[in-house]
């Protein structure tokens, strides 16, 4: 029994213990200070963006003047194989692996990519002959350099004031509907070329 009365020795305490709420030290809460990810003073000074309301948006010319039935899908699909072609003619990279490569797909090297490449700006020179060089200066800045037509009009028509996006709108549409015919006309010449030149190198057939 004194064995028994021993091992109670302090359970007392122990209770106490367990029972006495402790005291929990509270962290104060301290909100997380918001970034301001706003575009800087140079960024919005640049003409690829335009106000929608309060919102500052990217700017697609091509899209909204299909939108606006302006132009009809063949003139936007001509204006990405000349964006196509300008980047790659000019900067020597292109993305357009959208699909699954076919399974006799042979990989080019340098030889095939120089030769690629200065095929893109031989449309691209070909193009701009074609159609002069007004248009190719609207397609650079609606395609290459995405400005908004409140912008170019600010740099090609700044006498029209209010009425000059209205005008380059109306040039461009006019662009990409022509673009779309010299795209197919400029192909048809390469491709009797690429006919003219392999029948003198082979020779009369039969």
């Amino acid at each position: 029994m004194p064995a028994a009365l021993k091992s109670r020795a302090g359970l007392g305490d122990t209770i106490r213990q367990f029972s006495t709420p402790k005291t929990v030290r509270k962290t104060a809460f301290i909100p997380a200070k918001a970034e301001d990810n706003s575009p800087t003073p140079e960024r919005m000074a640049k003409g690829d963006f335009e106000w929608q309301g309060k919102k500052r948006v990217k700017l697609n010319t091509v899209n909204a003047l299909h939108m606006a039935g302006d132009i009809d899908g063949s003139a936007v699909t001509a204006a990405k194989w000349w964006i196509c072609d300008y980047v790659f003619a000019n900067h020597g990279y292109l993305d357009i692996l959208s699909d699954v490569l076919p399974s006799d797909y042979v990989k080019g090297d340098v030889h095939t990519f120089a030769i690629s490449r200065g095929n893109a700006a031989e449309r691209i020179g070909m193009i701009r002959d074609r159609l002069g060089l007004c248009a190719h200066v609207r397609l650079e800045m609606m395609l290459a350099r995405e400005l908004s037509f409140s912008a170019m009009a600010e740099a090609l028509v700044p006498a029209k004031g209010t009425q000059g996006r209205k005008v380059v709108s109306a040039q461009c549409a006019l662009v990409l509907e022509q673009l779309c015919d010299a795209y197919t006309q400029v192909r048809r010449e390469i491709r009797d070329r690429i006919e003219r030149n392999k029948a003198l190198v082979l020779g009369p057939s039969g």
